[in-house]
């Protein structure tokens, strides 16, 4: 985490103030950060009035200082500005020593990070709870430490088998009680129920409404007729034999906390352990003194020192009758949250919700509008970048900068890099110029004229309900188009990362937030260009704005219009005859693998439908224009490393593109690419927006991304237009997603876009079986989609058939990175799933900060080392081994 803050640059890492919590306002106030990370720290009323007036009030205060690990984290560069927002981020879940109540009246946001470190906290208290040896090694060899994940159980034998095989032995399941029924005593509940004990449950929640008992067991995956709710607690210590503490410190109102266990219930308990991670508050004093002097009852107590502090002072005059030290079976400790991998994964989410923040200030502007103030500008020129450039001139800027991959991203990432002011710019793409065949195509042009460009266009692949997705077919509403049997380490443990994340529904919620903020600003950007080049070089483009979301069922109606106003979309609610006036020819009813379902409604949303190639083509035309080269049919085969710029040796000529030697006294290039032709091409910089197999065969299994972006394939069929007049989307569900609706340039015909189905890094030939169930599915569903186009046997009146290989990361997010190796210079940006199109001029942000060696925190969150993402269990060559 140090090393990723240090690269920020605008960030500080204060230690000490975890332990000294008085100083924690100075701090504020010399620094003047604008979002502020904490622990478990105590963060007053005091403390947040004097930051924010230091903060709305103070001039500016230079970021950068000493970055040991640990203690809160003053993040982002210093700014002046009596509106501004601030940020508290709690790196865990309690708000409980937050003065939350204050920080609303000073106008700052609170988050955390909750359910994120549910599972290791689960895992320590399973661990005390049934293993009679307490836990111990068993716990830390679940939770060793790996910023891209060891292998999954079907790889190497499970850590736990013994532990179990022990508690199996010594004790017979019994009843198991959970005191709060939150994310952590979920997965407790859930791992006693799979060892067959008896669930008895009390939570205000579940107390109030019996009848979301259901509910709660499904969510947790735990039989019904296993779990019992208790109406009080004394009900449930009465009843149980060990006992699980993980419920929310709340001071007042009907479901406080505060004192929740006293003498009398712990007498009604004759069980043999209590293990709680809640705040020692929700003990009564004199329950805490009853529970030392009970020598045959196990308490653990785990929480932060500081909050343990009081219960050591209160049991002092015991402890200095045992000796000076806890009396056996009673232990106070802060373990359940120190392993190695919670801290990878609390790390992981606080740079998401930061990096959320960050992108959520900046404007279409920021993206895609001049910047000749920014470091990266008038590199070799002063002139603007709206003039027409000036003549190439390598002396002046060196060897310039190559982007790899011809796609919309590769396209927008050398735009932002030439309005920057980097002039020497040149574009390769490996796909023909001629566009005649799809199959030899890229994910821009390989699929049908038409992308979505909305705030939700892509989400992470990791909800819940996909866990065992790549084991089903898509007639089984899966993602599989493969034998099993047929897939590579790479791909199997890719497979394995996109189900471990299924259950960490924490790492999902930041990371959605985070994919949804960049989409947002790739949005913006998008506007701006629209907005100033629409009737420019973008004249005749078409964009249909606003965009139509189908929902089919009440159910994911009103959960689909949730998302969209949390993600702060201009969310519409359409009545029932905009459906008719709009898209005359929609049918009713979709069958899909898991019935019929009927439309239910629609929101409408902001976004555009365009058609990419010609947007593609477009923008390729103007990088002509402002003197950046594109070139196709050039296929990169390998990077080698220069001695960089900065060491003149007029001893070295490389041979450039069409095998030109460069001048002697040129100053030596940062990095070579040797081509497909056998040439080989200098460069400062390069930009590698390919993915999937050629990013592997370019770059191999020797850098940290390596196999983390494999192929998701979807389909694109082409059909008359039954009479739309504007696109649509419809939430159809697995295996067809959302199926994007969008009209032709003269509105003739529809493309009708969606489905998913795992290829991995294989070639698309290995999946036709595959491809061909999954085809078969989404037909039937437009043939329901549009009576008006079946054909007398039932089926659509298809005229085109495309199939797109999305670059797809396992958790969503793409990689935004530097290549090790090349101090900096080679970066990657690949695997933006379906939203490469609506992601471009954010992406493309990210990269262009990056060169300018100004990491934002969005960007570090996107790492390639990031926790998420699949680990290799052997080695990969690449194309020039």
């Amino acid at each position: 985490m140090a090393d990723l803050v240090t690269r920020a640059g605008s960030a500080v890492l204060r230690p000490e103030l975890a332990a000294r919590p008085a100083e924690l306002a100075d701090a504020l106030v010399e620094l003047r950060p604008h979002t502020l990370v904490v622990g478990a720290n105590a963060v007053d009323a005091t403390t947040l009035r004097r930051w924010a007036a230091a903060v709305r009030a103070g001039g500016p205060v230079p970021a950068g200082g000493p970055v040991p690990a640990g203690g809160p984290v003053p993040v982002g560069s210093a700014r002046s500005d009596a509106d501004r927002e601030l940020l508290l981020v709690r790196r865990g879940t309690s708000l409980a020593a937050v003065d939350t109540a204050a920080a609303a009246r000073l106008r700052i946001e609170v988050r955390n990070t909750p359910e994120v470190n549910a599972r290791h906290v689960a895992r320590f208290m399973v661990d005390r709870l049934f293993d009679p040896a307490g836990g111990g090694a068993a716990s830390l060899a679940r939770e060793q430490p790996s910023a891209r994940e060891q292998p999954s159980a079907r790889e190497q034998p499970p850590a736990r088998a013994q532990p179990l095989a022990r508690a199996q032995e010594s004790r017979r399941p019994g009843i198991l009680g959970l005191l709060g029924a939150g994310n952590i005593n979920g997965r407790v509940a859930r791992d006693g129920a799979a060892r067959g004990w008896r669930l008895v449950v009390h939570s205000p929640s579940l107390v109030a409404d019996p009848a979301s008992v259901g509910a709660w067991a499904r969510h947790h995956r735990l039989p019904a007729d296993r779990v019992r709710i208790a109406r009080t607690v004394e009900e449930l210590l009465e009843a149980a034999d060990v006992v699980a503490v993980a419920a929310p410190l709340v001071h007042a109102g009907p479901w406080a906390t505060v004192g929740m266990i006293d003498e009398r219930e712990l007498k009604a308990f004759t069980g043999e352990r209590i293990i709680s991670v809640s705040e020692p508050e929700v003990f009564a004093q004199r329950a805490l003194l009853d529970a030392y002097d009970r020598r045959d009852l196990t308490v653990v107590l785990d929480n932060a020192p500081r909050l343990l502090a009081p219960v050591r002072e209160l049991l002092a005059a015991r402890i200095d009758g045992d000796g000076g030290a806890l009396r056996p079976g009673f232990t106070l400790c802060s373990a359940a949250m120190r392993s190695d991998a919670c801290d990878d994964d609390l790390d992981q989410a606080m740079l998401a919700v930061v990096g959320r923040a960050d992108l959520d200030e900046l404007t279409g502007a920021d993206l895609l509008g001049p910047q000749l103030d920014h470091p990266g500008a008038g590199r070799g020129t002063d002139r603007r970048v709206d003039e027409d450039p000036a003549p190439d001139d390598p002396a002046a800027d060196g060897h310039g900068v190559v982007v790899v991959g011809g796609g919309i991203v590769g396209l927008t990432v050398a735009l932002l890099l030439r309005l920057r002011g980097y002039r020497r710019i040149r574009v390769l793409d490996a796909a023909p110029a001629d566009r005649a065949d799809p199959d030899r195509q890229g994910t821009t042009f390989g699929g049908a004229n038409a992308r979505h460009l909305s705030a939700t266009e892509t989400l992470p692949p990791t909800d819940a309900g996909r866990a065992g997705i790549l084991e089903r077919g898509p007639a089984d509403g899966g993602w599989r188009l493969r034998d099993p049997a047929s897939l590579s380490a790479a791909e199997l443990a890719w497979s394995e990362a996109l189900d471990r994340g299924t259950d960490r529904p924490g790492l999902h919620a930041t990371t959605q937030e985070l994919v949804i903020a960049l989409n947002r600003l790739g949005l913006r950007g998008w506007e701006r260009l629209f907005a100033v080049d629409g009737a420019g070089w973008l004249a005749g483009l078409r964009r249909d704005a606003r965009l139509a979301r189908i929902y089919l069922g009440a159910a994911d109606l009103a959960a689909g219009e949730r998302l969209q106003r949390a993600a702060d979309t201009g969310a519409v609610r359409l009545p029932g005859e905009a459906l008719a006036r709009d898209w005359p020819g929609l049918g009713t009813s979709v069958p899909l693998p898991s019935g019929v379902r009927e439309i239910a409604g629609a929101v409408e949303v902001d976004g555009y439908a365009v058609n990419i190639h010609d947007l593609a083509t477009a923008l390729a035309s103007r990088l002509t224009d402002l003197g950046v080269e594109v070139r196709a049919g050039v296929r990169v085969r390998g990077l080698d490393p220069g001695r960089g710029p900065g060491t003149n040796s007029a001893a070295w000529a490389g041979s450039g593109p069409a095998g030109r030697p460069e001048p002697a006294g040129q100053p030596e290039p940062a990095v070579r690419l040797r081509l497909d032709d056998g040439s080989v091409l200098p460069a400062d910089h390069v930009v590698i927006t390919t993915g999937g197999r050629d990013l592997d065969r370019l770059l191999g299994a020797a850098w940290p991304g390596a196999g983390a972006v494999a192929h998701l394939l979807g389909l694109s069929l082409t059909l008359p237009n039954p009479g739309l007049r504007r696109p649509a989307k419809i939430h159809a569900g697995d295996p067809l997603g959302v199926i994007n609706v969008s009209l032709s340039p003269d509105g003739t015909f529809i493309h009708v876009s969606g489905g998913f189905g795992y290829l991995g890094l294989a070639e698309r030939q290995s999946a036709a079986a595959g491809i061909a169930g999954l085809r078969d599915v989404a037909e039937r569903a437009i043939a329901g989609l549009f009576p008006a186009l079946q054909r007398a046997d039932g089926s659509p009146d298809v005229r085109d058939v495309r199939v797109c290989e999305r670059p797809t990361t396992p958790d969503g997010l793409p990689l935004v990175t530097a290549l090790p190796g090349h101090a900096g210079r080679v970066l990657v940006a690949a695997g933006t799933n379906a939203g490469g199109a609506v992601q471009a001029p954010a992406v493309a942000l990210l990269v262009a900060d990056l060169l300018d060696d100004a990491p934002r925190c969005a960007g570090l969150a996107m790492a390639a080392d990031r926790i998420g993402l699949p680990h290799i269990p052997e080695k990969m060559l690449c194309a020039s081994e």
